[in-house]
């Protein structure tokens, strides 16, 4: 199923208890931080300091709506017990956001992403006896439903989905259960004015938003 109209998806997040305003504000807030990035760090930081700051808004965003986190074997998880799901940030190709294919993740975290599709498709700790011991501890580790918040980001732009991984082969999301369109924001101030590193003579105008 995809959700890729702004009235399907908000319709969809409001059915799962995802605020859409905490995720356009998170994806801004990592934008912002990439394109303030020195061009003198090593070529994959861009990626890094935006992925981080995508999932401290996140967090700063949701946690006061009574959702917690936990950051298993470093796997960081925002998690919603209401609910009874998780979202997980990582980044996404170039078909993050696109309805004509299936998008994969740029950074797999091995049997963890395994787990999370293992988890998705079963019930609790209902799994077969041919799943290896470690991938089922690990998925035991994983109480509810994991999405992804799919993040692609560039210096010029970033589009994202909050989707939910169905099959993993080769440490590879090959298909998805769910996808739900992350529609841009109209706002001139979505995003918040974050610490720049040192550009150096470089002059960058970083966008600024108003705290909701």
């Amino acid at each position: 199923m995809i959700y890729d109209t702004p009235a399907a998806a908000a319709s969809r997040l409001a059915e799962i208890g995802v605020a859409m305003e905490a995720l356009q504000r998170a994806l801004a807030d990592g934008h912002a931080k990439r394109i303030a990035t020195s061009p003198n760090n090593a070529p994959q930081m861009p990626g890094t300091y935006a992925w981080a700051q995508t999932l401290c808004t996140l967090r700063d965003e949701l946690l006061p709506r009574g959702w917690r986190k936990a950051d298993p074997s470093n796997f960081s998880l925002t998690i919603n017990d209401a609910r009874k799901i998780n979202i997980v940030v990582e980044s996404g190709d170039r078909f993050t956001r696109c309805a004509h294919a299936s998008p994969r993740t740029k950074s797999l975290k091995g049997l963890y992403i395994e787990a999370v599709a293992l988890r998705n498709r079963l019930e609790a700790d209902m799994f077969p006896e041919t799943v290896a011991d470690e991938l089922r501890r690990i998925a035991a580790l994983l109480e509810y439903q994991t999405y992804i918040l799919l993040i692609h980001i560039t210096d010029d732009s970033y589009v994202a989905e909050l989707s939910l991984p169905d099959v993993v082969e080769g440490n590879q999301i090959v298909s998805w259960k769910e996808r739900i369109f992350i529609p841009d924001t109209d706002d001139p101030f979505a995003a918040r004015e974050l610490p720049s590193q040192d550009r150096g003579d470089d002059d960058i105008d970083i966008p600024v938003r108003r705290k909701a």
